[in-house]
């Protein structure tokens, strides 16, 4: 099944309302968001990938009212039968691993990407659920396959059960319940309590994740960049020329502390580093992320590439930019002002197609900033 990028998923909503009237507010049930819809991710897909050792995957049950959970890679003879048995089975950055994950993604940029995280997708068997639960971040939740009915609760406070594996509410409170069809979608601000039970013997739903860092995790990881940033004297040792004999020899002296909050003062920084910071931050890879490297090649070839064919990011890629620097896989892109606008639709399309009319000049420059990124795995040509 081909999507068209610009093809609108809110229904008769537009996405300036989404933003100003849903976005971290409340949640929107939308009818036939892709009318017609046929998954091209089938079950078998899902437990293919469930079997990669690089992927991201659990298999939820609830026995004997305790929610149990494992996690992959799966082999075929670690999944529960079908019959007379509920589970499910999820698997995250589906995106990492099929091409039309990713085209699918892309009908949710109407919400910046340093934002969004991934695309996972569970399968359940009928009766089949995670439980009743909350997440922290955003989500849009799609079906995709069979019929899915989602209990959804307005509480504020919740108790949760200590015996499950998994963070289930116990005395969750009905306020709506719908039954999504195929190509009907559900979105949910954080914190909002849902629980989503398959109707259907083989039940396949797409979870649109959005990253959301938390503010002791911003905190450290920038403590963490000052100090490897730090550019500072390492000779320059603690000195007191002039100490005087002390009453107490166990007190910490007036001078010292005076002299150690200078020290500790002396540290600055600037909107350029908590830029670079906040750049490098937001297109970390996930763990686990590998790329391969491409075999060595000679800029004058890569260019004749670059014009004969198009170009795109890896699905593991993250690129961002601020202004006119630029930002992929938690680094810092060294380019020039002529390979600026090829960059900036390189982020946002993720892939480019650079036209034969570029001056040489301008074509060497803009190989000159490639090159490193595609020997590096980060992008590659489309064939």
């Amino acid at each position: 099944m081909r999507l068209n990028p610009k093809n609108h998923i809110l229904g008769k909503i537009s996405n300036d309302v989404f933003l100003k009237k849903y976005w971290q507010k409340k949640p929107l049930l939308i009818r036939g968001a892709i009318k017609n819809f046929k998954s091209p991710i089938t079950e078998k897909d899902l437990f293919k990938i469930a079997q990669n050792e690089t992927a991201i995957s659990r298999l939820i049950e609830c026995k004997h009212g305790i929610w149990q959970v494992k996690y992959g890679p799966f082999k075929k003879s670690d999944l529960p039968k079908k019959t007379n048995t509920s589970w499910t089975m999820l698997v995250q950055n589906i995106n990492h691993h099929v091409p039309f994950a990713e085209s699918f993604l892309n009908l949710f940029k109407f919400i910046p990407y340093a934002r969004l995280d991934d695309l996972m997708v569970s399968f359940a068997t009928k009766k089949g659920s995670v439980g009743p639960h909350y997440d922290s971040y955003d989500v849009f939740l799609f079906q995709a396959h069979g019929e899915r009915e989602w209990k959804i609760s307005d509480q504020k406070k919740f108790s949760l059960d200590k015996k499950s594996a998994i963070k289930i509410i116990t005395n969750f409170k009905t306020k709506n319940t719908w039954v999504l069809k195929p190509g009907d979608m559900l979105y949910l601000p954080p914190n909002v309590g849902h629980w989503g039970i398959s109707q259907s013997d083989d039940c396949l739903t797409y979870s649109i994740g959005f990253r959301a860092p938390g503010t002791f995790e911003i905190q450290s990881k920038f403590l963490d960049f000052i100090q490897d940033n730090l550019i500072t004297n390492q000779n320059d040792l603690y000195k007191d020329p002039n100490l005087n004999l002390q009453k107490n020899p166990a007190e910490i002296n007036l001078n010292m502390i005076k002299k150690i909050q200078q020290i500790v003062n002396q540290l600055r920084w600037n909107a350029k580093s908590i830029n670079t910071f906040i750049g490098q931050l937001l297109t970390e890879p996930i763990e686990g992320a590998v790329f391969e490297t491409s075999k060595p090649l000679t800029l004058e070839i890569f260019k004749k590439d670059l014009i004969r064919k198009p170009l795109k990011l890896n699905p593991k890629t993250r690129m961002l930019f601020i202004k006119n620097n630029f930002y992929i896989n938690g680094e810092l892109i060294e380019t020039d002002k002529k390979s600026v606008v090829h960059l900036k639709q390189l982020a946002n399309d993720r892939e480019i197609s650079v036209k034969s009319t570029l001056n040489k000049k301008d074509l060497n420059a803009l190989g000159i900033v490639l090159l490193p990124l595609y020997l590096s795995g980060f992008i590659d040509f489309i064939e």
